[in-house]
């Protein structure tokens, strides 16, 4: 009997294990507040929508139009946020949830994107 009850706890053990992680769900409204790359203060709204593989959404601050969400990846506690800038840069937002469970958040933008070519390897 004792073994058949530690082959059951093994096995349920394993089995919760095994289980990926939920994804940090980045869809919503968003507040936020920072600063531009000169220094200034920044705040407005970001909001996304859809689900895994087909986020859309956008970024309100101070400027009349909204700047558009090219694509979110998410991961167990966060997530990555892509803009396109009206200059023609990329604003790369990362949104995380620390270990007492607070969320944090950094930003930068790509100014220049500089062409590549990627293959996978054999």
């Amino acid at each position: 009997m004792r073994t058949l009850v530690l082959a059951l706890a093994l096995v349920s053990m394993s089995a919760a294990q095994t289980r990926p992680a939920a994804a940090f769900d980045p869809v919503g409204k968003w507040t936020y507040s920072s600063q531009d790359e000169n220094g200034n203060p920044i705040s407005g709204t970001m909001e996304v929508a859809g689900k895994p593989g087909a986020y859309t959404g956008t970024i309100q601050g101070g400027g009349d139009q909204p700047i558009l969400i090219t694509d979110v990846f998410t991961s167990p506690s966060g997530m990555v946020v892509m803009a396109n800038l009206p200059d023609g840069g990329v604003a790369v937002i990362k949104i995380w949830t620390d270990a007492a469970g607070k969320i944090q958040c950094g930003w930068g933008p790509i100014v220049k994107v500089i062409p590549a070519t990627v293959a996978r390897a054999k």
